[in-house]
């Protein structure tokens, strides 16, 4: 069985049309009028090709081809449609654009299937408000917590949520750990350049790194920034920022294995002419190994007194959220690898140094990542570029791939 390639490129344009930038990327957090804009894009898409829709609480958006037997599981596949800030065409919308195009051919075939199939749209896969948050849903995953504390200010959540028609406790009742899955498969760019610089075709994705977030707060002594002896000072921001210098030695020398980022970081009162009282880092670690990633927390714990020590401060070190590190079925990089065969392409197993949904529909069932390469390694940026060669690989092996599946069901 064979895709129609015009048919999903014409998709893939489709679904990254709204929020556009000049750049040639894509800017579209999650639940903005642009990421809304595309799901209605998408929303579209569905009802002009006769497939169910569903949306549940919240707000992931799903296609249906539903089998003849009400009790048949569902083959799922899907990735998501919001971006970062200023972003990349390429990250997430492939991945939709690729599910939809499978389910299109399946349809097509005119084969009798045992099994339902769900192409899905997860919510603020980005984490611009909750890591993951659509996926985290429907696993079972999300707390009232969670959303009482999201990334981005609440009331900016409070309205972001009204603006698409979602509430707290509509999120909190998404889970759907009692229902039956056949498997979960995605497509997705790799986001990095191991594919592109080893000239292979697929990456077979092993696992998922655990994504781990803090928020580490220094507090000084605001003070005159001209009569105050620098000798003198408590400065926050010397805390800081002698802290966010120690995250990067730290993993050099001692955990090669981990990757730690100091993203953001906030001076208050944030004047030109006041010592900075406070200083706000956002700090992400990440690991394939939650013991190691404990290890590493403890190192960039102890690192953080030792910085406020040093500049007369005290430091409030908070765990904010994780996503734990994630198997990929081995059954299915089984079937990965032999479809890609198959098709004459190359492939190689590697993991994912970013987080996918894919890592929490593997709580309800197998699931699968597929890679495609990334120009230059580029991501998250409007550089971001995958080939149109590639992307037809991509869709082709998730076709095969989710045949094989359906075949042995």
């Amino acid at each position: 069985m064979r895709i129609d390639e015009k048919r999903f490129r014409a998709t893939f344009e489709a679904l990254t049309a709204d929020g556009r930038t000049p750049e040639g990327g894509l800017n579209r957090p999650a639940l903005s009028r642009a990421h809304l804009a595309a799901r209605h894009s998408f929303a579209e898409l569905i009802a002009v090709n006769g497939f169910a829709l569903r949306t549940d609480g919240a707000g992931n958006l799903s296609a249906w081809l539903h089998c003849a037997d009400p009790e048949a599981p569902s083959l799922v596949l899907g990735s998501h449609l919001d971006s970062v800030p200023h972003g990349g065409r390429f990250d997430g919308a492939l991945g939709v654009a690729a599910a939809f195009e499978v389910l299109l051919s399946l349809r097509d075939s005119g084969k009798r299937l045992s099994t339902n199939i769900e192409v899905i749209d997860f919510t603020d896969e980005e984490g611009t408000w909750v890591s993951l948050l659509g996926s985290r849903a429907v696993s079972g995953q999300i707390l009232a917590r969670d959303l009482d504390k999201p990334r981005g200010n609440p009331e900016g959540f409070e309205e972001a949520l009204a603006r698409a028609g979602l509430t707290k406790a509509g999120i909190l009742g998404a889970s759907r750990v009692d229902e039956a899955f056949r498997a979960y498969l995605e497509l997705h760019i790799e986001q990095g350049e191991r594919l592109e610089s080893s000239g292979t075709d697929i990456g077979v994705v092993s696992g998922m790194v655990g994504i781990f977030m803090y928020l580490v707060t220094f507090r000084g002594t605001a003070s005159h920034a001209g009569t105050t002896p620098v000798k003198r000072r408590r400065d926050a921001a010397q805390g800081a920022s002698a802290f966010a210098l120690q995250v990067r030695q730290i993993v050099l020398k001692h955990f090669p294995d981990c990757v730690a980022n100091v993203g953001n970081m906030t001076f208050a009162p944030g004047l030109y002419n006041v010592v900075a009282h406070s200083a706000t880092c956002f700090l992400e670690l990440r690991s394939s190994e939650g013991a190691r990633a404990r290890q590493l927390e403890t190192a960039l714990d102890k690192a953080a007194v030792y910085s406020a020590k040093r500049f007369g401060l005290t430091v409030d070190f908070k765990f904010l959220e994780a996503v734990e590190p994630r198997k990929m079925d081995f059954g299915i990089q089984h079937t990965f690898r032999t479809a890609a065969e198959s098709l004459g392409l190359t492939t190689r197993t590697l993991p994912s140094m970013a987080g996918h949904d894919a890592q929490n529909m593997a709580l309800l069932c197998p699931a699968g990542l597929a890679f495609v390469p990334s120009a230059g390694g580029y991501s998250h940026s409007a550089r971001e570029y995958t080939s149109w060669n590639s992307c037809v690989n991509g869709c082709q092996v998730l076709l095969e791939t989710a045949c094989r599946l359906l075949v042995s069901s």
